[in-house]
């Protein structure tokens, strides 16, 4: 699992959403759902929030470099939406917030 909170984890990638967010709510994302070259998923956490929920509801997803399928992808979706969690997902035409 990787947090974009450089001292939770010094390998991780600072978030470019900084202390202050750019999104319209005023929210950062709690997840970014990304597709890696090899054609899987990756889920990276992004909050402290999505990082507890994460643990709590699907502990299998926190290794590092995880990865699902398509149906898998599209069913973290629907849950992380159910519980209220907004995800940054990534994809061939950019990012956006869902």
């Amino acid at each position: 699992m990787q947090h974009s909170n450089p001292e939770a984890n010094p390998r991780a990638p600072v978030s470019r959403y900084g202390d202050k967010s750019g999104i319209a709510d005023g929210r950062v994302p709690d997840f970014r759902l990304q597709k890696s070259d090899d054609g899987d998923w990756q889920v990276l956490v992004i909050s402290v929030r999505g990082s507890y929920w994460l643990r709590a509801n699907h502990i299998e997803l926190c290794d590092d470099g995880k990865r699902m399928n398509l149906s898998g992808a599209n069913a973290f979706l629907r849950e992380a939406r159910r519980d209220g969690f907004k995800t940054e997902y990534v994809g061939p035409n950019g990012a956006a917030i869902i």
